[in-house]
C-alpha cells in the first residue's frame, strides 16, 4: 500500500509542477503583453493595436484561470489522498501498538530466566530444545523490530500530517489567487469593451483603416508569392530546380525541429494567427493571413530562426523591407524590416540578426510579419508558422 501511494504521489507531484510551470510561462506571456498595452496606451490613435494586445491578454487570463482551477482540484484530490494515508498510518500505529503491547506483556510475565531455561529443559528431544531456542531469540528480536516499526510508522505519520497541512495552506493561497485573478480578469474585459466601444463610434473611420490594413496584407502576400514564384522559376531556367542532397539535408535538419526553432524576435506575442479567421474588431469580417504577426518592443530585432542561406532582399513600398531564407525546400520570410543586416547569397546561422523592425502605425510597438514557405516539385504552400515555433 506505501509503495503504491509513493507511486501516486509522485505523479500527482509531476503533475503539480507541470501546471506550475505552465502558470509561470502564463504569467510571462502577462507581463509581455501588460509591456505592449502600456506603450500603445502613450498614444491617441493606438486603438486597434491596443485591442488586439487587450484580446490576447483576455486570451491568456482564460487560459491562466482554467490552470490554476486545475491546480485547485489537484491540491484538493492531494488533500483528500493524504487524509485518507494518515488515516491508514494511524489504524496501522493502533494495530503495532496493540501488538506491541501483547509482546511486552508476554516478556514480562516470563521475564525471569529460569522460566526461559524451564522452558527448554522441559523438551521431548534435543530439537525441540533447539526450535525452543530459536523462538526465544526470534521473540526477543521481533520485539526490538516491532518498537522499531512503530517509531518509523509515528515519523511516516508526522510527515504525512506536514504534507497535508502544507496541501491545505496550499489550496487557501490557490483560491484567494485565483478569486483576485478573476477580478482583474473582469477590469481588463472592462477595458476591453471600452476600446472597442471608441473603435465603432466612428465607423467609417475603422472601416477605412481596415480597408487600409487588407489592402496592405494582400499586397505584401503579393510581393512574397512573386518573389518566390521568382526563385523557382530561376531554378527551373538553371535545371537546378531538383533539391541538391546538400538542400535535401537542409530540408531534413529544418524539419526535425518543427516545434523548435527559436522566435523571429526574442520576446513578444502573436497578435494575428495564421490562416482565415474572424477578424478580432468586426465580428462580420474575415482576413487571410499567410503567416503570423508578433507585437513586440518598438524597433526591436529580427533574427533566423534557423540556419540557411539568404535567396532575396527586397523593399514593399510602404511595407518596409522584406528577407527570404532558404532552408533547403523551405523558405522563411521576415517581413516590416526598417533595415536590413544581411545581404543575397550570405550563409546565416540560427539566431542571427537579419534587420531591424519599422513601428507599427501607432508609432509605440512594432510587429514582425513572419512566413514559412514550403516548396515541392512544382507546388508552394505556405505553413503555420505557430506549430514549427518553440513553445516558449
Amino acid at each position: 500500500m506505501l509503495m503504491g501511494f509513493v507511486g501516486f504521489n509522485s505523479f500527482s507531484q509531476s503533475k503539480t509542477d507541470k501546471l506550475k510551470a505552465k502558470e509561470k510561462q502564463l504569467n510571462k506571456q502577462l507581463e509581455q503583453t501588460q509591456e505592449l498595452l502600456s506603450a500603445t496606451q502613450k498614444s491617441q490613435n493606438s486603438t486597434l493595436s491596443e485591442l488586439r494586445i487587450i484580446n490576447k491578454q483576455i486570451a491568456f487570463k482564460e487560459e491562466l484561470l482554467i490552470n490554476m482551477g486545475n491546480q485547485i482540484k489537484e491540491t484538493t484530490y492531494q488533500i483528500k489522498t493524504n487524509k485518507k494515508e494518515v488515516e491508514s498510518l494511524n489504524e496501522s500505529i493502533l494495530r503495532l501498538k496493540k501488538e506491541f503491547r501483547e509482546m511486552v506483556r508476554f516478556a514480562y510475565k516470563n521475564r525471569k530466566r529460569e522460566y526461559s531455561v524451564i522452558y527448554l529443559f522441559s523438551s521431548e528431544d534435543y530439537n525441540q530444545a533447539y526450535r525452543r531456542l530459536k523462538y526465544i531469540e526470534q521473540y526477543s528480536e521481533n520485539r526490538k523490530l516491532k518498537a522499531v516499526e512503530v517509531k518509523n510508522m509515528q515519523a511516516k505519520l508526522r510527515k504525512e500530517n506536514e504534507i497535508l497541512l502544507a496541501n491545505i495552506e496550499s489550496k487557501k493561497e490557490l483560491i484567494a489567487s485565483y478569486d483576485e485573478e478573476k477580478k482583474k480578469f473582469q477590469e481588463v474585459k472592462d477595458k476591453q469593451q471600452i476600446v472597442l466601444n471608441k473603435i465603432l463610434s466612428n465607423k467609417e473611420v475603422l472601416q477605412a483603416k481596415l480597408k487600409k490594413q487588407e489592402a496592405e496584407q494582400e499586397r505584401i502576400a503579393q510581393a512574397i508569392r512573386a518573389e518566390i514564384e521568382k526563385q523557382m522559376a530561376k531554378s527551373r531556367k538553371n535545371n537546378s530546380f531538383a533539391l541538391s542532397p546538400e538542400a535535401k539535408l537542409a530540408s531534413n535538419s529544418f524539419e526535425k525541429n518543427r516545434g523548435k526553432l527559436p522566435w523571429p524576435v526574442s520576446r513578444g506575442t502573436i497578435t494575428k494567427r495564421y490562416g482565415k479567421q474572424r477578424h478580432s474588431e468586426i465580428s462580420t469580417a474575415y482576413v487571410q493571413n499567410n503567416g503570423i504577426d508578433i507585437s513586440t518592443i518598438k524597433g526591436s530585432n529580427v533574427r533566423a530562426v534557423f540556419e540557411g542561406t539568404v535567396t532575396s532582399v527586397f523593399t514593399i513600398p510602404g511595407s518596409g523591407q522584406t528577407v527570404i531564407i532558404s532552408h533547403g525546400a523551405y523558405r522563411t520570410v521576415y517581413s516590416n524590416l526598417k533595415s536590413v543586416k544581411v545581404e543575397v547569397g550570405q550563409a546565416v546561422k540560427t539566431k542571427q540578426e537579419v534587420g531591424v523592425l519599422l513601428p507599427d502605425p501607432s508609432g509605440t510597438i512594432s510587429e514582425s510579419h513572419f512566413e514559412i514557405w514550403k516548396i515541392s516539385g512544382s507546388d508552394m504552400s505556405t505553413q503555420n508558422p505557430a506549430i514549427w515555433l518553440y513553445k516558449s
